[in-house]
């Protein structure tokens, strides 16, 4: 199931203006839906497409761009080898997902765009993307787009709020008018569930499929206890951080 997400928007208007002498990194939060908007970008916006997901990519393809940016020829020959794939047609693009975890990929950016031959998109997780980027040269070729959690009115869309509604309400909303009140109560009912359910497309997804409060909180606890391991391992981090400069300015 994919969400209709204001994002799309963003990234059409990054290819328009952008594409080609910058890639576009969408950053925010885990699990808000980051790769499955970007890859059906690329389904639907391109001749073909390629995605280099470095939570799963081996060793090789990770020392192809240590040991290759010098030769692009050489890199994409063998990036293609790897992957077992090659691109075919005139606008292409190549996914760097979970960008963070590999800084390296991200570095080469500089050198991709420059060459011309092909758009790269890249994704990221807030938090970790700000910490990884020691001893590494953040390209100034990035066009940074931030993603959020799914907002009220990508929840109605989600679940089958005509477009007809949405465009009377805005227009409600400009001239300060109020809607009917059969409507007023069943979009009401539909926020409080989406103050329930909120926008993680997960979440969401799983309320569309059994309107079952109960299963909804299982993905969210779920959700709650990965951001728990991001934080515990984050705060940890900082901690050795912040107990080193002060060992250093006691020295």
């Amino acid at each position: 199931m994919i969400f209709k997400r204001k994002v799309y928007d963003k990234l059409i208007e990054w290819k328009t203006l952008a594409a080609g002498t910058s890639a576009v990194l969408l950053e925010g939060a885990r699990r808000i839906g980051k790769s499955t908007i970007v890859e059906e970008f690329a389904k639907k916006e391109y001749d073909d497409y390629m995605i280099l997901d470095f939570a799963r990519e081996n060793q090789d393809v990770k020392n192809n761009f240590v040991e290759n940016m010098n030769d692009l020829d050489t890199f994409f020959r063998n990036l293609f080898l790897l992957k077992g794939k090659s691109l075919k047609g005139k606008n292409c693009v190549i996914i760097f997902d979970e960008v963070q975890l590999f800084p390296q990929a991200r570095q080469a950016i500089k050198y991709l765009v420059a060459d011309g031959r092909y758009e790269y998109i890249e994704t990221g997780s807030l938090i970790s993307i700000r910490k990884n980027v020691k001893d590494i040269l953040i390209p100034s070729e990035e066009y940074r787009i931030k993603m959020y959690p799914m907002d009220f009115e990508e929840f109605m869309i989600a679940n089958n709020v005509s477009k007809t509604t949405l465009e009377m309400l805005k227009a409600k909303f400009e001239t300060c008018q109020p809607v009917d009140e059969f409507i007023h109560q069943k979009l009401l009912s539909l926020f409080f569930i989406y103050l329930i359910v909120g926008g993680m497309p997960d979440a969401v997804k799983i309320y569309i499929a059994t309107k079952d409060i109960r299963e909804v909180d299982k993905v969210q606890r779920d959700i709650v206890a990965l951001y728990k391991e991001d934080f515990s391992q984050y705060a940890v981090s900082y901690t050795h951080l912040r107990a080193h400069e002060t060992l250093m300015n006691l020295v």
